[in-house]
């Protein structure tokens, strides 16, 4: 085993959270997010994993599945991970589980004792990477006075072409004309769908959320009536004191030579079921052609109504937009 040196940890203290609407199926996406999360070199790392459940042989199984991946290694590392369940089981509505962390960020993150310095939402199949991680606190800072936020593109891998595919943005897009922010060779611009089912606060940044309308499940209708529920859970200071020239605060680096957004900035969607989906416009737009200029690279086509027909006798199923997989 490699003599790893952990004296130097980033500063940081985390809390996260991740909503788990209990399926035994999705449980290795739980796992996937908890093990990237569990790699972070930082001096506190608390994981709580908000859920429907409180069968105690569930919650039992989960903490056996993930508990061991907090265990520090033998090399005297400093860190301190844990790993707790909160269990919400008399919900009126399935739909308002992406709602229940909101008590954490303002009675735990935000309490006076509390020595977090970052906040973490995740969806329970969306792996957070450590460089993922150190991109939004280096250009938070730098974004901080022109009032924006860095944000993430979820990204999937088709394997049938061995491509990697952008799940929220729906087609290819104009780079000119967009309003930005030139900072460390990068450009920072608004994507066209800023949805990316998780965000990351500060302190500052949680100050500003729990005082506003999209902090609140009703409110927030207002601030962005076309999302729904799970979205606008997610959705964070999204649209909240918007800079004027942009649609919303949330703005991604594009290499401005390539018109590619960096791969710190992806965001894996471990669920991986959309690339092949031919049924639905996402994860049809793969990440190095979302500015391309040839518009038809990434032109999708509804399946017709006869294939549409066919594939729901066959499954049962309909289609599901992106974030709402509760059921």
């Amino acid at each position: 085993m490699p003599n790893t040196n952990f004296e130097n940890l980033y500063p940081f203290r985390i809390l996260v959270s991740i909503t788990f609407h209990y399926r035994a199926a999705r449980l290795e996406y739980l796992f996937g997010v908890i093990r990237a999360l569990s790699e972070y070199p930082v001096e506190v790392l608390d994981i709580v994993v908000v859920t429907n459940v409180d069968n105690e042989e569930k919650l039992t199984g989960m903490r056996a599945l993930c508990e061991p991946l907090l265990e520090p290694i033998p090399s005297g590392q400093p860190s301190k991970k844990t790993l707790s369940f909160k269990s919400f089981t008399q919900l009126s509505n399935p739909w308002f589980l992406p709602w229940a962390h909101k008590s954490i960020i303002s009675e735990t993150f935000m309490s006076k004792d509390s020595t977090y310095t970052h906040f973490i939402y995740l969806e329970d199949d969306i792996v957070l990477s450590m460089d993922n991680f150190l991109y939004f606190v280096g250009f938070r800072e730098k974004l901080a006075g022109y009032g924006l936020i860095p944000s993430f593109q979820r990204i999937e891998y088709n394997n049938a072409d061995d491509h990697l595919y952008l799940l929220d943005q729906v087609g290819v897009s104009a780079f000119e004309g967009r309003q930005r922010v030139e900072i460390d060779n990068y450009t920072f611009v608004n994507l066209d769908y800023p949805h990316m089912a998780m965000f990351i606060l500060d302190r500052a940044l949680a100050t500003e959320y729990v005082s506003s309308s999209s902090f609140d499940r009703q409110r927030s209708v207002a601030i962005r009536p076309d999302w729904g529920i799970a979205e606008r859970a997610s959705m964070s200071l999204c649209f909240e004191n918007t800079p004027a020239g942009f649609a919303h605060r949330y703005v991604s680096p594009v290499n401005p030579v390539t018109r590619t957004t960096p791969r710190w900035s992806w965001v894996y969607h471990i669920a991986n079921n959309y690339s092949k989906n031919e049924f639905t416009p996402f994860a049809k737009t793969r990440t190095d052609q979302l500015f391309a200029s040839d518009e038809s690279v990434a032109a999708w086509k509804p399946p017709s109504m006869f294939k549409r027909f066919l594939s729901r006798a066959k499954s049962g199923k309909f289609y599901v937009p992106p974030s709402q997989n509760l059921e």
